[in-house]
């Protein structure tokens, strides 16, 4: 393609990538309304999986509905100027971050791999990964059913980057994390939630051998510096409650990116005899 297609091309898979980062981001904060927030015990389960879905965008202080332009990923945000023209409520930087970043993604991501299949489907997977994330850093807690989720948007983007489908050694990985997190949550129930013991094993199953030790590596590095940041001066670590779902997420993420490095740039952060 020549150079005015490339950008043009671009241009699409950046609102394509913020497009479902606005959906994604929408949706991680209705999981908190309906299923953990005031409204979780509002109606069945059945209408408020509808009302996660069906209710227009609308502003999450006094509900007056955002009008069609302002949903515009990015541009919305600002044309309204960070608030809500009804009642003046500021909104979250939370909401043009996402849409920039999944945008970012997709775009940086099929430039990197040249695969249009794995651009189309990593941001739906970056999407449950952010519905993850969401629900344990504020709830600690991980929806069961996300994970089905997870588990084939990781299946199909790891087929797009790799031309392959899980292998046995594969399923030693998930073995492996299973029998070790269930182990562990069974000796000691403090120290891990039962989200874990079904979370873990199915992203080192996607990360698979031996990028299983990236995944693990990178999730409790980041846990560990994050936290040790983030306590308060004198505040104790004993018998602190780490959201691991969140760093899994990050984990993951990071995980596919080193794959791609490998398998599609040549970087080798390990050597090719370490993977047979």
């Amino acid at each position: 393609m020549d150079l005015q297609t490339n950008i043009v091309f671009a241009i699409l898979q950046f609102v394509y990538g913020a497009a479902l980062g606005s959906f994604y981001i929408t949706t991680a904060e209705r999981v908190l309304l309906y299923f953990y927030g005031k409204e979780r015990k509002q109606g069945t389960r059945l209408e408020r999986l509808k009302k996660l879905f069906i209710i227009p965008s609308h502003c999450p202080h006094c509900k007056t509905p955002v009008s069609s332009l302002y949903l515009i990923p990015i541009l919305g945000f600002f044309l309204t100027k960070g608030k809500c023209k009804s009642c003046h409520s500021k909104l979250s930087w939370i909401y043009p971050v996402s849409e920039l970043f999944f945008g970012i993604v997709v775009v940086i991501f099929f430039q990197m791999t040249g695969s249009l299949g794995f651009a189309v489907f990593f941001p739906f997977l970056l999407g449950h990964l952010m519905i993850s994330i969401y629900t344990d850093a504020n709830y600690f807690s991980l929806d069961y059913e996300n994970l089905f989720f997870i588990l084939a948007f990781g299946l199909v983007c790891n087929y797009f980057l790799s031309e392959e489908w899980p292998v046995f050694t594969d399923l030693y990985v998930f073995l492996g994390f299973a029998g070790f997190y269930l182990t562990l949550y069974l000796v000691y129930r403090k120290g891990i939630g039962f989200g874990d013991v079904l979370f873990a094993p199915v992203f080192a199953f996607l990360s698979g051998h031996p990028w299983w030790m990236m995944f693990l590596n990178s999730s409790y590095l980041i846990a560990t510096i994050v936290t040790l940041l983030s306590r308060k001066k004198g505040e104790s670590l004993r018998g602190k409650a780490i959201p691991m779902g969140v760093y899994f997420s990050i984990g993951l993420f990071f995980t596919y990116l080193s794959k791609i490095l490998f398998f599609h740039l040549g970087i080798e952060g390990i050597t090719v005899d370490e993977t047979e």
